[in-house]
């Protein structure tokens, strides 16, 4: 699974999850090669700060969308009995500025 959040502004983000589901337990190892990195969206939503009920803590308004990073990852397991997680890896992307389009005349 991977789970990509982006800033849309200053005050949404964008959530998007997506999932490959070749597994060595249901194919070759050969076949799993050939088909890896088929990555599916599976689910999306923009965040606003509204979303989810949440509280303020020290200085963080629970009414907004977190958009600065802080470099912390949490992973939150609620309501199941189990989790595993195999090839877990985080990593931030920074993009590149994307430049204002201004017509000639302006």
């Amino acid at each position: 699974m991977k789970f990509v959040v982006y800033n849309l502004d200053t005050s949404r983000v964008k959530l998007e999850a997506y999932v490959d589901r070749t597994s060595k337990k249901d194919l070759g190892e050969k076949e799993v090669e050939a088909r890896r990195n088929n990555w599916k969206k599976v689910g999306e939503m923009i965040d606003d700060g509204t979303n989810f009920v949440a509280e303020t803590f020290d200085k963080v308004d629970g009414h907004r969308a977190i958009t600065e990073g802080g470099g912390v990852v949490f992973i939150r397991n609620t309501n199941i009995a189990k989790a595993e997680y195999k090839f877990l890896q985080v990593t931030e992307i920074q993009t590149p500025v994307q430049q204002l389009f201004v017509p000639e005349d302006y």
